[in-house]
């Protein structure tokens, strides 16, 4: 009885904590976004042979979307830091609510083409803001929790997505996301109902550090460079894997089940790795997913059986993969709110580096591929984790309860001076 009133308690508490109704909103909106995202996977084959599109033009279709984050990124940082983050996520939903109902009407690859690229602006508007927001409201010592349950909401949506568009083809384009341009319109007006969140207190001195004086940061470097490497590296895997499971023999739904459940994982290991760097910082699990990460990478062009090929890259998109997103995360949002730097600034570049390995991860890995084989790009981004190891382990990201210390401090400190010149 004790424990039921307990249990009963700490659920109450959370319904009445600001920053709860905050983050369930944004994991709402994640995960729409996520399956707006992956909705158009089962929808390219019907796009193109409706339209007679060749390959290549099906390809900039695909690539519309993230080619779209890089405006919408910055753009959205800009009306952030004007308007605030709830109003920055309005203007994201109310561009995907008439582009997305726009798409299921389109004649022409350039249209669609053009409303794509408009949900991949309204996509980086929605992340930098939602981001920005749970930042915002989240206490310093949950922070890694909430983002990783955010990161997890999104994960669950790329597994929607495609269902979304599998119906689409099923029922038709038209009516499948014109629902769903209304469903956006709908979550616009649950967000307008949620408050702006408080300004924050600077911990730096009151003149802003510019945005040259972030890049000078190793930390925030690292941060970036580490989300570039894993968009990259799904853009790669997402692109050689199926093609490769396909060639030794795996039926469709084999594929499928294979992200599936790599997602799965992924979705489930999110927000315990963010308790992990809450409680211990960022350089174990940024270690030990790198480590693994890279070894899994060395041993997929391996397997000659679709079985043992499928069980490798289950693991190796589940856990190691996520284990170092939400490090990266926390290490940028972190070294940018003690240099004094807007959240919203920390957040474009979350989607900036996300965006630009995403681009240019796919193109690259197939092509080199073509050229040479699988095992090419699969072993470059191997040799290229184990490379970033090295500044991992100098970066010396301990706890944030160690890094308030007068010694860490210092280092932080150090971190803000310009790079010595020879």
């Amino acid at each position: 009885m004790c424990l039921l009133r307990s249990r009963l308690h700490a659920a109450r508490t959370s319904r009445e904590d600001p920053a709860h109704g905050t983050v369930v909103l944004v994991r709402v909106l994640l995960l729409f976004e996520s399956a707006m995202y992956s909705a158009v996977t089962p929808v390219l084959p019907h796009y193109a042979h409706a339209l007679g599109a060749s390959k290549p033009a099906v390809g900039v279709l695909a690539g519309a979307y993230p080619a779209g984050i890089i405006p919408g990124s910055l753009l959205g940082a800009w009306i952030a830091t004007r308007a605030g983050v709830r109003r920055t996520c309005l203007v994201g939903l109310l561009l995907f609510a008439v582009s997305i109902a726009g798409f299921g009407f389109g004649t022409s690859i350039v249209t669609l083409d053009a409303l794509r690229f408009l949900q991949g602006a309204g996509c980086g508007f929605i992340w930098g803001g939602g981001l920005t927001w749970v930042i915002a409201v989240a206490p310093r010592e949950r922070r890694g929790e909430m983002l990783g349950s955010v990161i997890g909401a999104a994960i669950f949506g790329t597994l929607l997505g495609p269902i979304l568009g599998t119906l689409a083809v099923a029922l038709g384009t038209g009516p499948v996301f014109a629902v769903v341009g209304a469903i956006s319109f709908g979550l616009a007006a649950w967000t307008a109902r949620h408050p702006e969140p408080a300004p924050q207190p600077r911990t730096a001195p009151e003149t802003p550090t510019p945005l040259r004086d972030m890049l000078r940061s190793s930390r925030i470097r690292l941060g970036s460079w580490l989300i570039l490497l894993e968009a990259a590296t799904i853009g790669a895997t997402s692109t050689l894997l199926p093609l490769r499971l396909a060639h030794l023999g795996a039926a469709s739904v084999v594929i499928g089940a294979v992200f599936l459940v790599a997602s799965l994982i992924s979705m489930a290991v999110s927000a315990p790795i963010g308790r992990t760097v809450d409680r211990r910082g960022a350089a174990v699990p940024l270690c030990i997913g790198l480590t693994l990460t890279a070894i899994l990478m060395a041993t997929l062009p391996l397997p000659h059986s679709w079985v043992l090929l499928a069980i490798v890259s289950v693991v190796a998109l589940g856990g190691p993969l996520t284990a170092y997103t939400i490090p990266a995360l926390t290490v940028i949002t972190d070294t940018s709110e003690r240099l004094g730097i807007p959240l919203v600034v920390a957040t474009m570049m979350l989607n900036l580096a996300w965006a630009v390995g995403e681009v240019i991860g796919a193109p690259a890995a197939a092509n080199l591929s073509q050229a040479t084989t699988d095992a090419v790009p699969l072993l470059a981004l191997s040799a290229i984790m184990v490379l970033t190891l090295r500044p991992v382990i100098r970066a010396r990201l301990t706890s944030r309860s160690h890094e308030s210390s007068p010694r860490a401090a210092g280092s932080l400190a150090a971190d803000q001076l310009p790079a010595p010149t020879r």
